[in-house]
């Protein structure tokens, strides 16, 4: 894949950019949005995401990195899955960076996975002004994800941000428990803030509501509520299989928050795609057709009916009225329905299904 040439600016780069190497995309979030707040209040900066990956190449990338915007608004201008690039993209990218708009910071985002504690950084990189630049002044960070040696320091810093006490059993328990992403793992933990209480202190026993990791992906388990019995029956048991699994487990809402928690996302990146707003909705380019279709399908109403039946979920269990575990099943099986249902038959003129 090679980006067409740069429109020409005679704005200066006096910001710099950075390149972020790491395979985790909720840590890569977090430090763009550090990176943004070094730049002002989050009403006075403006963030643009791009995808390396994406076919074709979007041109639109690069008047927003050489052209200054008429408020001179600071702008955060991230190339996600960067390392999809060629050699000849890197060669046209240091070119725009002789360009770059003094109001833009581009952040190069790696995303591949790290082998024997190595950051996959493809060798002809290391060889471009760009990567060069940002070496002698600072500007890469690389984490390999959370692992068994990073995971401490993610436990330890959450703990500090929320004032909570955390002795050294509980944090064994919750490090040998949380799952190793931290979108997954930031999930776990806002449910154990909550469980902490007025009292402000994780203990032990409190690891028994982490849900264990390794299961099915959220998107893939949504895609599999959507499948109809007879065109994928081993989707349909798989979704089945996986809620009388957790049922099993000690806690029934091992998974509940979590799936609440993304699917409450999801909603609002439908609602998006059915409103017709595709660039504010940011996720990978290969997973966002199957969303679309899925919003078309949906429409307004459908999409307010998974809001609807994701609050009443979430409301039930918080309030105490329902069990997480019939929760689960009641809120899979509605949702499987609603996702499953094609769109509405059309109607003639005279009130007649076409």
């Amino acid at each position: 894949m090679v980006p067409a040439r740069p429109v020409a600016s005679a704005a200066s780069a006096k910001r710099g950019h950075r390149v972020l190497v790491c395979p985790d995309a909720e840590l890569l979030r977090r430090r763009v949005a550090k990176l943004a707040a070094e730049l002002g209040p989050a009403a006075e900066v403006s963030r643009k995401v791009f995808w390396g990956d994406d076919e074709p190449f979007p041109q639109t990338f690069w008047p927003e990195l050489t052209t200054k915007n008429l408020f001179s608004t600071p702008t955060v201008l991230v190339l996600r899955r960067a390392e999809a690039l060629k050699a000849e993209a890197w060669d046209r990218l240091d070119e725009g960076l002789k360009l770059q708009a003094s109001t833009v910071l581009p952040v190069f985002c790696l995303e591949g996975r790290w082998k024997d504690g190595k950051a996959p950084v493809p060798a002809f990189l290391t060889k471009r002004g760009l990567w060069s630049a940002a070496e002698t002044n600072g500007w890469i960070w690389q984490s390999p994800g959370l692992t068994e040696a990073t995971l401490p320091k993610f436990l330890d810093a959450w703990a500090k941000e929320k004032g909570l006490a955390l002795d050294e059993p509980a944090r064994r328990a919750l490090l040998e428990a949380l799952p190793r992403d931290a979108l997954a793992a930031g999930l776990e933990l806002d449910k154990l803030e909550l469980a902490a209480g007025d009292a402000k202190r994780i203990d032990a026993d409190m690891a028994d509501l982490i849900a264990p990791h390794g299961d099915m992906e959220f998107f893939d388990f949504m895609r599999a509520l959507a499948a109809r019995p007879e065109s994928d029956p081993e989707a349909v048991r798989a979704v089945w299989g996986r809620v009388l699994d957790d049922q099993l487990r000690p806690s029934g809402d091992k998974i509940l928050f979590q799936l609440l928690g993304y699917m409450s996302w999801q909603a609002r990146q439908m609602w998006m795609l059915n409103e017709g707003e595709e660039h504010k909705v940011r996720m990978s380019p290969r997973d966002k057709p199957t969303l679309a279709r899925m919003a078309k399908r949906l429409g307004r109403a459908g999409i307010a009916r998974v809001i609807e039946l994701t609050l009443d979920a979430q409301l039930g269990v918080i309030s105490g009225q329902r069990r997480p575990d019939d929760t689960l099943e009641s809120y899979v099986a509605q949702l499987s329905a609603l996702l499953q249902a094609g769109p509405a038959p059309r109607q003639s003129a005279s009130g007649r299904p076409a």
